[in-house]
């Protein structure tokens, strides 16, 4: 870490005395610079032009996602610094911002439209119901945003707004065939009439799976609806429907991937019923803009695990939840001192009621009916949270503003469980938990030119403990006497967005964010587990660069992103060894974090006409090596990916085929080692696949 985190500060010094040199460089030559697209970003809870942002931000459009050979949102959020994906199943991705998704917990809050769109008892979140077809921006801001957001912003903010139509119709229909069984196709219509405008999908995803008896049967439908009170209000209604089967595989051993990397060895079943639903209300005046955003959703879920009782012992759950919630944020904007001011202020309410059925079947026989009751992880479970924030933004120089932040939260539960973990009153057990949190929030963005800013941060944030760290844990809390609280996340951010010419553009951020009361396994003195507590530390040191441009009036397009990270455990936290002893980890790496992951993106359009043309799409992808476990005995070998795609275009009518792994590289989309059981795990990914895929615009 020490030549990343000394070589990148000195860039950032060279440019900021280096600056009014190139300043005059670009006035003197102001014909010849491309000043960079103005979009206008939302991730923050207030409208900002990307140079103005007082945190580092990712945006991509409609062309950077056509571009790509995505398949999901996942695949797109992949390309970015910063972005790490897991995905064991290669069905059911997790995404990682700057490493700070650690075990089994959410990860960034994902909005679609202003509406959360998380459910389970991890609070994870399908990316295949948000079809790629339908979005005309993503906005990701890494690190904690609880100052704005809440809890559920810890580990940074996805926004993701859908295409909202001209007057006429316009739309897409596309099939798309690959190996194993992939099978997707999918129907787009959006446009406006007078003051109405809409955006409906419908997608079905089909695919057996590299993995032999897994595979996935998906229904999907998207739509937005809006009505333009007047030119300054708008109403909308948007709705995301899911119905979603998934078999998926079990991980395998090393000897097990050698006889046969394709073999299921076990099995779950998933059966997922979603309904999301949000109300939302826009008013942009000269002087203040104010939005409420209300949401209802609801999932049935059922779900059986270790189908061939091969892995453990099968069992079934069974889960209803309905979440309700507000959001809501007034902007003034107007002057303090003389000076231009944005004042906002808002508040939040979220109401998550789940009821969960577990059981078991006597033994590891698949052929057993579940008929063994589980009241540990069975019951009625009921979350509460509720919020309030200020933010003011002050323009102190022409180019200069500082923001500060703070929001209080209140949160509350009710965990019901069919279980007593008080054992009629022999331990206090806290079935009722409350917290409360303030987080505060500073940041300043310098606008050196219109093609360069300097901006800094300083957040604090918090992650609350979910239904499943609740339940998963109660008897070890009831027996040890403690409550689990919230995870606090603190991150300290600068970077440089310089544009120079539109061939050539630098994004560069430094950061660091510390973990503290991180939930993880605790050991007793003896080895013994004893639960989950607010145990752990952990320390994130990062550097992200991008550098992007486009020549030819763009017919070639690139991107070239670099993310470091040195991800380590802090003070006080241990682990188990092979022989069952509690030993340190100390400054141990985190699990699944490579130093340096590298992503490249090539896009050229070889033709170009009125009617026809021909684009093709190189992607490549590297990673370094990363430890397999915590105790940091085993690390998993880094790899480099290659992806290609062919499309050509004449007048509505496309078609594409393309290579993933082109170079049949053999790798695993996830890897572990447990330590304690001497037991590496493996989740083998396919070769070299080949897709095709045919679509009508209109």
């Amino acid at each position: 870490m020490k030549n990343h985190t000394i070589t990148v500060p000195l860039i950032l010094l060279l440019l900021f005395f280096c600056q009014p040199a190139l300043i005059r460089a670009q006035d003197s030559e102001s014909e010849k610079i491309v000043e960079l697209e103005e979009i206008v970003v939302t991730s923050t809870r207030t409208e900002h032009q990307v140079m103005d942002t007082p945190s580092n931000i990712n945006v991509l459009t409609t062309k950077d996602i056509e571009a790509m050979d995505a398949k999901t949102m996942a695949d797109v959020l992949d390309k970015l610094p910063g972005a790490y994906v897991s995905n064991a199943s290669g069905f059911v991705p997790h995404i990682s911002l700057r490493g700070t998704r650690i075990g089994m917990s959410a990860g960034a809050l994902v909005l679609l439209n202003g509406i959360p769109m998380s459910l389970g008892k991890f609070g994870y979140v399908d990316w295949d119901a948000i079809p790629t077809e339908t979005i005309a921006r993503i906005e990701v801001v890494k690190g904690p945003l609880s100052s704005l957001y809440g809890g559920d912003a810890a580990r940074g903010v996805i926004n993701i707004i859908t295409k909202k139509g001209p007057e006429k119709i316009t739309g897409k229909i596309q099939t798309i065939f690959g190996e194993y069984g992939d099978r997707r196709a999918s129907g787009l219509i959006y446009g406006g009439l007078d003051s109405l405008d809409y955006n409906l999908s419908v997608k079905k995803v089909e695919n057996d799976s590299y993995r032999r008896e897994a595979g996935i049967d998906n229904w999907y439908v998207t739509g937005d609806l809006g009505y333009w009170l007047s030119e300054d209000a708008r109403l909308g209604l948007t709705v995301s429907l899911a119905d979603a089967e998934k078999y998926l595989a079990k991980s395998l051993s090393g000897d097990q991937k050698a006889e046969d990397r394709r073999q299921p060895r076990d099995l779950s079943f998933t059966d997922t019923a979603d309904m999301i639903t949000g109300l939302n209300f826009e008013l942009s005046k000269t002087k203040f803009n104010f939005t409420l955003n209300s949401y209802y959703k609801t999932r049935e879920k059922d779900y059986e695990n270790y189908l061939k009782a091969v892995a453990g012992t099968p069992y079934e759950e069974n889960a209803d939840q309905d979440v309700m919630g507000i959001k809501t944020i007034f902007t003034y904007n107007g002057s303090m001192f003389n000076l231009p001011n944005s004042l906002s202020f808002g508040f939040d309410y979220d109401h998550d009621d789940s009821d969960i059925e577990k059981n078991k079947a006597e033994k590891k026989d698949p052929d057993l009916p579940y008929t063994k009751a589980d009241p540990k992880a069975s019951g009625s479970f009921l979350r509460e949270s509720f919020g309030a924030f200020v933010q003011n933004e002050l323009s102190v120089l022409e180019n200069l503003t500082l923001t500060l932040g703070l929001r209080y939260d209140y949160f509350c539960y009710d965990n019901d469980a069919d279980y007593d973990f008080s054992k009629g009153g022999e331990y206090d057990y806290n079935e009722t938990p409350d917290f409360d949190k303030w987080n505060p929030r500073a940041g300043m963005n310098y606008r050196f030119s219109k093609n360069m800013s300097l901006y800094a941060s300083y957040n604090t944030a918090y992650r609350a403990p979910t239904i499943y760290d609740f339940y998963g844990t109660g008897t070890y809390a009831a027996k040890g006497g403690y409550d689990l609280e919230p995870e606090k996340f603190t991150q300290y951010e600068t970077g440089i967005r310089y544009y120079l010419t539109k061939a050539l553009n630098l994004d560069i951020s430094v950061y660091q964010t510390n973990i503290e009361n991180m939930l993880d396994s605790y050991y007793d003195e003896e080895g013994n587990y004893a639960g989950k507590r607010n145990v752990s530390e952990a320390d994130m040191k990062g550097v992200e660069t991008s550098i992007f441009g486009s020549f030819l009036k763009d017919r070639i397009r690139y991107k070239l992103s670099h993310s470091y990270i040195d991800a380590r455990y802090g003070e006080d936290t241990f682990a188990r060894d092979a022989s069952k002893n509690r030993v340190s980890i100390d400054g141990n790496r985190l699990t699944k974090m490579p130093y340096n992951t590298l992503t490249g993106d090539l896009d050229m359009g070889l033709i170009a006409d009125k009617h026809y043309g021909l684009q093709w799409h190189i992607g490549v992808k590297a990673q370094d090596k990363y430890p397999m476990d915590n105790l940091n005995i085993q690390s998993y070998s880094g790899y480099a990916l290659v992806e290609s795609k062919l499309t050509f275009h004449y007048k509505n009518l496309s078609c594409f085929i393309a290579a993933d792994n082109l170079l049949d590289k053999e790798y695993d989309l996830y890897a572990y080692y447990t330590p304690s059981s001497d037991k590496d795990n493996y989740y083998p990914a396919p070769g070299r696949t080949f897709t095709g895929g045919i679509s009508f615009d209109f």
